[in-house]
């Protein structure tokens, strides 16, 4: 499940779609979500995301992180929570996600059947689909030597 940080006030700020493990958020050129605003610290705090979990971290900014009106160094967050990154407020809401079913997509390559990532396990489930760090079929698997040709 994916989750995504929306302004309370709308225009006040950006919705902060939260794709990757690691959301930086602050002033600075190298954040990943860039407030300007002077009230906003450079590097104001960073969200974690690992499964349905939603963790957020003030890395030590003037104007602090608020969780439901508290000032937290550290929290876990859940769909619903008002988080005030310095002057700014937002809710913690859940993007619904859509899946394509099989019909939709195109068909996948027969090689992804024999490369030994994608195996079965012994409960009929697949490795790969385990595992959500899994990059997805080797290109080169797919490839076949031009000596059979």
């Amino acid at each position: 499940m994916s989750f995504q940080l929306v302004p309370l006030i709308k225009g006040t700020g950006p919705i902060i779609a939260l794709h990757r493990p690691v959301v930086l958020i602050g002033r600075h050129l190298e954040c990943d979500v860039r407030l300007d605003s002077p009230k906003i610290s450079r590097r104001h705090c960073c969200l974690a995301v690992a499964y349905d979990r939603v963790v957020i971290r003030d890395l030590g900014s003037r104007n602090q992180v608020r969780v439901n009106g508290q000032v937290v160094e550290e929290a876990r967050l859940h769909s619903g929570d008002e988080v005030a990154i310095g002057p700014l407020l937002y809710r913690l809401e859940p993007i619904e996600e859509t899946r394509a079913g099989p019909a939709s997509g195109p068909a996948r390559p027969a090689s992804v059947a024999t490369n030994p990532a994608h195996a079965r396990t012994p409960g009929g489930s697949s490795a790969a689909a385990d595992n959500p760090f899994f990059p997805g079929p080797d290109p080169e698997s797919q490839l076949f030597p031009l000596d059979d040709l």
